[in-house]
């Protein structure tokens, strides 16, 4: 699977507006094959007239080579390691492997890093390969666990890598596009930093040296080589790759891409691309098929092709753009590649294999947030043995199509079951069935008749873009894979499986100093719902974003808003710098703050909706100027903030907007509550927060907390510390969640900065701020159904807030309601009724719930 693909806006959305089916009766299946061939072709040769070619490349980075090495040591390493991808050792002529895989994804909406797991996979597959054979790949565990469904199944083995192969290209990339070795860089893909013309895109410079010293005295000499990439793009990578010296031969290496990818840039970018692909190729294909195809089937071809090839010359198939209306609800749109790891081993003195490789990656669409990680390790039984292996099977039994991925597939039925299929299997039951041969494929057809003989069949596929056929010997009953005993138990965690402490160590040489070179690019500005809030202090209020990259790992960015009911201007300044994983910014601003920073306050697109739609607005405002130094650490389960500040903080000044225009006013006169009056101060504090999920079992216990602290002083002089806790557990046949927080201070607390409980993030059922001080208490009670996708809810709440000297001696607020969440609580309605100190019904629609 991509990563890059995975982000891509088809995937993504379906935004092209559906085409009528071909006339199939028209042409015969032989004619339609001469068609698609000759269409294939045209477009093949396009690209490459289109791209420049390897003369056009080696000029370029003949140019740029001088400039690209800082020492003469660093293209002597460069020209060994090119030398060692495309040298094949004959001398290595067999090996068998078990590879060990897990493939986790999560979903979230509201804390950074504590996003839920929405599926995770592990394989684990005993790899087979001698030179005069091929690939045999035999599965023996293989499990898909998706929590949010009642059940999960399919056939997850194709995600295997194939460790080595004659031609296997050595930096692995979670994308087919790294899979076979090209000599030649390609600017259609990411562009790789050891291929022939990659001085045109990058420069290198050698950094650290280890000796490795092996029995019998002999020495290995490794030479670290900082690879950096010229310019900000998505295209090229940051790293640190270490080579042998003598070989050339890859040994271990970290690197990420130089900077995110703008997801709807990036879409605009490949279809224009695929635009004049496509007018290129209507030109060649006309001329090809001319010569190829008999002169009836060429009148008749060109004449069911004439509209399609009409509207590509004018231009006319604007229905493959990202509609405008995509473009600014799903904001933030971008993906972004923090971090790959690839390790290899010596085996006998003189192999280098793969040894593990790991990736990092995440996407941001709208208010979703979905990271991904990769692990996969290589465990050698035999090298160079002299085992026999069987003959790959000429004829494939898969209905795949090119790479294996081709055929990723997601099911979601009715009852709440999953299935999920990568590569070739397509069988959802787990046993060979009885098949109707008026409906059934011919593969399914052969995959029964395998499976009348024996306990297993063998499934042919086409791997890396056809470079290599992988034969599959997989058991006809599918579900023993799933209940293999080679397989890890589902509750063990990645460090239990993987060496991540050697896979951080690593990745420790991508710091915030290996960055891209420094050229700034082209501002760009947009608007987008992440910029639209409505609260009852500026009404509705509108931002406008300008971003600069600079370069070298910078980014400038500034937002300016103002709201229609307060009128009043807002604004910020930031200079960040970030690898990826690590972000440090000063910001210089004015802008509108609000309280209880621990809930997520009201200043963002999903707290906006219920102010508009019936008038409730649970944020309290004031309002600050001043400056702040800040950082950002994202880690695989968790993330760290913190941030030195100074500023200046007053009361909002626009209480008396109690007006505002809601849509629940224009129908029944609803208004808002006042705001709250803040005090008047300067400070200087810090302020940081820790969220970590400490344990994480699938449909098993989940056990997460967030740390928030703040100090200050000045006008007033005040520290205030807070903790929560949520774990979530199945219960026979219920999910359980059960949550804790509890806040106090030191000092004299601002009122702004006191904590506000009541309402859909504290009590629900409760009015928000019907009790406030510098001292509270909470806890939260969930019970649902089990299946995920759709969860009726019953829930129980209560806290306090007031002062810290007045703890336990006055009574809680309390609540309690139903509701229902889709997709594990990643949207969820609620009806409370609040049962002290007001007794009310409230329905509220939010984001992000515990159940």
């Amino acid at each position: 699977m991509s990563l890059i693909s995975a982000a891509s806006p088809d995937s993504l959305f379906g935004q092209a507006q559906p085409k009528p089916p071909a006339k199939r009766d028209t042409l015969t299946a032989e004619e339609r094959t001469a068609a698609r061939e000759a269409t294939r072709d045209a477009r093949s040769i396009a690209r490459r007239q289109l791209s420049p070619d390897s003369v056009v490349r080696r000029l370029r980075a003949d140019s740029a080579s001088a400039s690209a090495f800082s020492d003469p040591e660093a293209k002597l390493i460069l020209t060994r390691a090119r030398e060692a991808r495309t040298r094949q050792d004959s001398a290595l002529r067999a090996y068998k492997a078990t590879a060990t895989q897990r493939i986790s994804m999560g979903m979230g909406a509201k804390r950074l890093g504590l996003e839920k797991l929405l599926f995770r996979g592990d394989n684990v597959a005993e790899i087979s390969w001698r030179r005069d054979v091929g690939v045999r790949v035999r599965p023996i565990g293989s499990r898909i666990t998706v929590p949010m469904a009642s059940s999960s199944s399919g056939d997850f083995s194709s995600a295997i890598s194939i460790p080595y192969f004659p031609g296997r290209e050595s930096l692995w990339f979670p994308s087919s596009n790294f899979g076979v070795v090209k000599s030649d860089i390609d600017e259609r893909e990411v562009i790789h930093p050891l291929a022939n013309g990659a001085e045109t895109y990058y420069k290198y410079a050698t950094g650290d040296s280890v000796d490795i010293k092996l029995d019998g005295g002999r020495v290995i000499k490794l030479r670290e080589l900082r690879i950096t990439a010229r310019r900000p793009d998505w295209r090229v990578f940051v790293g640190s790759f270490w080579f042998d010296r003598d070989g050339g031969q890859l040994v271990r290496a970290a690197y990420r891409l130089a900077m995110d990818l703008e997801i709807w840039d990036v879409a605009s970018e490949e279809n224009e691309a695929d635009k004049k692909v496509s007018r290129e190729a209507d030109r060649l294909r006309d001329s090809i098929a001319r010569v190829r195809m008999p002169r009836d089937l060429y009148v008749k071809d060109s004449i069911l092709r004439a509209p399609a090839v009409q509207a590509r010359a004018k231009d006319e198939n604007s229905d493959e753009d990202v509609p405008v209306w995509v473009k600014a609800t799903f904001r933030p749109a971008k993906a972004k590649l923090d971090a790959i790891s690839v390790e290899y081993g010596l085996y006998q003195g003189k192999f280098w294999l793969p040894r593990a490789n790991s990736a990092t990656a995440s996407m941001q669409l709208g208010f979703v947030r979905t990271p991904f990680s990769i692990d996969e390790k290589f465990t050698y039984e035999d090298v160079n043995g002299d085992f026999s292996l069987a003959a790959i099977p000429a004829a494939r039994l898969s209905g795949a199509a090119g790479d294996s991925s081709a055929r990723d597939t997601t099911v979601i039925t009715g009852g709440n079951d999953v299935n999920i299929t990568v590569g070739g299997g397509s069988d959802r039951s787990g046993k060979a069935t009885k098949p109707d041969t008026t409906k059934m494929s011919t593969s399914a057809r052969a995959r029964y008749r395998a499976c009348q003989k024996d306990s297993t069949y063998t499934r042919v596929e086409s791997r890396y873009e056809g470079a290599l056929r992988v034969a599959y010997d997989m058991p006809c009953d599918a579900s023993k894979l799933a209940n293999s005993p080679a397989l890890p138990p589902a509750v063990a965690s990645d460090e239990e499986l993987f060496d991540i402490k050697s896979r951080d160590e690593l990745l420790s040489a991508l710091d915030l100093s290996l960055q891209p070179g420094w050229m700034p690019q082209m501002p760009t500005v947009r608007l987008g719902s992440d910029l639209l809030r409505f609260n009852r202090v500026e009404g509705f209020s509108a931002g406008v974003n300008v971003s600069q990259v600079l370069g070298a790992g910078y980014t400038l960015n500034a937002v300016g808003r103002i709201g229609h009911a307060d009128l009043h201007a807002n604004g910020e300044l930031s200079l960040a710098r970030s690898n990826g994983a690590r972000t440090v910014t000063a910001t210089v601003y004015h802008r509108l703050a609000a309280t209880n920073p621990e809930w997520g306050g009201g200043l963002s697109f999903g707290p906006s909706l219920p102010a508009f739609i019936y008038g409730r607005d649970e944020g309290f405002y004031y309002r600050t100027m001043g400056a702040e130094l800040g950082e950002r650490r994202e880690r695989r389960r968790g993330a760290l903030e913190y941030k030195l500040f100074i500023e200046r903080q007053w009361t909002a000044g626009d209480t008396d907007v109690v007006n505002t225009f809601s849509l629940a006013k224009l129908i029944a006169d609803r208004r808002f509550r006042r705001n709250i009056e803040s005090e008047a101060l300067s400070v200087t504090g810090v302020s940081g927060m820790y969220s970590r999920v400490l344990l994480e079992r699938p449909k098993g216990l989940r056990f997460t907390t967030v740390l928030n602290g703040e100090a200050g002083t000045g006008t007033f002089q005040y520290a205030r510390a807070s903790a929560e806790g949520t774990a979530t557990r199945p219960v026979g046949r219920f999910s359980t969640a059960l949550t804790g927080a509890i806040g106090s201070s030191l000092g004299d607390v601002p009122r702004q900065r006191g904590w506000f409980l009541g309402g859909v993030r504290t009590v629900r059922g409760q009015i928000a701020g019907t009790q406030d001080g510098d001292a509270f208490w909470l806890a939260r009670a969930e019970v649902g159904t089990k299946q995920g996708f759709f969860r009726p809810v019953g829930f129980f709440d209560i806290g306090w807030a007031g002062s810290r000297d007045a703890f336990g001696k006055t009574q809680p607020q309390r609540g309690a309601g139903v509701g229902f969440g889709v997709l594990d609580g990643l949207i969820r309605v609620d009806f409370s009724r609040g049962l002290y100190p007001l007794k009310q019904w409230r329905t509220d629609f939010y984001l992000s719930a515990a159940l």
